[in-house]
């Protein structure tokens, strides 16, 4: 989930680096630097894909443990300690 998690954090970054450049240079017309915000744009779709692919992945993976085995898929929201009214 982590590595998930950095993949989006690296997307966004260069999303907003990108995207920020890119409209900076076409208010400069600065085609050569434009051209790098252009490709730092396309890697931040494809760095997003990548975490779309992990995720997916990790999916998969917690549907076959769920469905074809009787051990639960750890998740982010489950608490280990339990509660009064669990343990009635």
């Amino acid at each position: 989930m982590k590595a998930v998690l950095a993949l989006v954090a690296v997307a966004t970054l260069l999303t907003f680096v990108g995207g920020i450049g890119w409209v900076a240079c076409i208010i400069a017309e600065a085609d050569p630097a434009r051209m790098f915000f252009q490709w730092m744009l396309v890697i931040a779709v494809a760095v997003t894909f990548a975490a779309l692919a992990v995720a997916l992945i990790v999916g998969v993976y917690h549907l076959y443990l769920y469905w074809f085995t009787d051990k639960k898929p750890l998740s982010l929201f489950a608490t280990t300690q339990k509660s009064a009214q669990d343990e009635k």
